[in-house]
């Protein structure tokens, strides 16, 4: 399950501490106990999502960096492991723990590690009974100086049930596993907003909005709650209440791009491309945006525009099956006949649904984000932590990325990582070469 959140009237990234937790290590001889892992992470996001000045990043964001470094999400992760994830995903701090002992007595131990100078904190610890377990990591928390709430009050059951709806991989025992755990504490926040969720992945959009609906508390998952409903509303064609929930979250890239979607829907073309193209500003390297205005614009029969923002989102996006037949089908219009079919030939290789195009009508083609991070361009990456990466990973992490960006023929996040590494080493000719490189291939077609 993915989502990403940042409450709102929190603090940008820029201006936060940010802090990653890892799962918790099982070194009891107990492996029915494993669940606690992710369980213990999971109060400490829960503890921290609300301290001011900080950012601490949810799960989903940890496992799409694991995933970005092909590390399974099952692993335990080794000291070096911990430390090149924490750098690649750009957390100041990271936290580490482990767990052991039996119901009776059950001990829990962590220590920080400031990533700055990768230096470890003395480790701390508290021992307890199991059934204690959400005071027990309240007390590690505050006797850390983490900050964040006193004490965190769930049902165990309800916290184990939420816990293993997260671990499940089956959306019908996830189902299961989060309305046990809204039964057993009803005003379960989190366990609310993940049931919501899968209803959502499964399309059940009207009840995914049934349960979102229920998050009210201010913070993150009110914010993130916010933002599904919209999308929820998109996909059920209320395209007036979608826009309405768009225009009262903060205007970040992921929400105009959608907000510019439901406008368009719901006919309003000029309003639609106004959206994107502030998308376009907050970041001119992502093409969805753009290749919603280009899809527009031929709707409009507004060529130029059309020509333009098509030919931009493929110099972003390479590769990319239904720019290239859009833009064919724009050359088409004007009477640029040889450049049309070479485009809708080199789309319909790379793809069967974009061939049948070429006999039925369009299908609606608006992109949408299924996610929100509510954060743009540089919140993260500021030169301090892209520092960092440079000192500990060096040059090639940054090439290497880029690389496998271009292989993938994502030009423009190829583009933003050899920008980022630019930043940092201004001497970087490697780096300045792999970019006029980048450079003169997405402007091939």
């Amino acid at each position: 399950m993915v989502f990403a959140v940042v409450g709102a009237g929190a603090v940008t990234r820029a201006e936060a501490r940010t802090i990653l937790i890892f799962p918790f290590e099982n070194v009891s001889s107990d492996r029915s106990l494993d669940w606690l892992g992710e369980g213990i992470s999971e109060l400490f996001v829960e503890r921290l999502q609300f301290e001011p000045g900080t950012y601490v990043f949810p799960r989903d964001e940890r496992l799409l960096a694991y995933e970005k470094l092909g590390i399974p999400e099952t692993t335990v992760a080794s000291r070096a492991t911990q430390l090149k994830i924490a750098w690649e995903i750009g957390a100041d701090k990271i936290i580490v723990g482990r767990f052991s002992g039996t119901a009776d007595d059950f001990k829990i131990a962590a220590h920080t590690v400031d990533m700055e100078f990768s230096r470890a904190s003395e480790e701390i610890s508290v021992r307890g009974k199991l059934q204690d377990i959400m005071a027990l990591t309240a007390d590690l928390g505050a006797k850390m100086n983490l900050g964040g709430p006193a004490t965190i009050s769930h049902p165990q059951s309800a916290f184990e049930n939420y816990v293993r709806g997260l671990l499940s991989q089956d959306p019908m025992k996830q189902v299961s596993f989060f309305e046990t755990s809204i039964r057993q504490d009803p005003a379960y926040v989190p366990a609310i907003l993940a049931l919501g969720h899968v209803y959502h992945l499964e399309r059940d959009f009207a009840n995914s909005n049934r349960w979102l609906q229920k998050v009210t508390r201010l913070g993150p998952e009110l914010v993130q709650a916010q933002f599904t409903m919209g999308l929820n509303y998109f996909y059920l064609g209320d395209y007036g209440r979608s826009i309405a929930i768009f225009d009262q979250l903060p205007q970040t890239w992921d929400v105009l791009l959608n907000r510019g979607a439901a406008l368009s829907q719901k006919g309003d073309l000029p309003g639609a491309i106004a959206a994107w193209q502030r998308a376009t500003q907050l970041d001119p390297l992502r093409n969805d945006a753009f290749f919603n205005i280009g899809y527009v614009s031929l709707l409009k029969n507004d060529f130029d525009l059309a020509t333009k923002s098509l030919n931009e989102s493929l110099n972003l996006r390479g590769h990319d099956s239904e720019a290239l037949f859009l833009l064919g089908r724009v050359y088409q219009r004007q009477g640029r006949l040889d450049e049309s079919q070479k485009l809708m030939a080199q789309a319909a290789r790379l793809s069967q649904r974009v061939e049948r195009w070429s006999t039925q009508p369009l299908p609606k083609l608006e992109r949408v984000s299924t996610t929100a991070s509510f954060t743009n361009g540089d919140e993260i990456w500021t030169v301090a932590r892209l520092q960092r990466r440079a000192k500990n990973d060096g040059l090639t992490a940054f090439l290497d990325s880029a690389q496998n960006q271009i292989d993938s023929y994502m030009y423009g996040e190829a583009v933003r990582e050899l920008q980022n590494a630019i930043r940092v080493i201004p001497d970087a000719a490697e780096a300045r070469g792999l970019l006029q490189e980048v450079n003169k291939q997405r402007m091939i077609r």
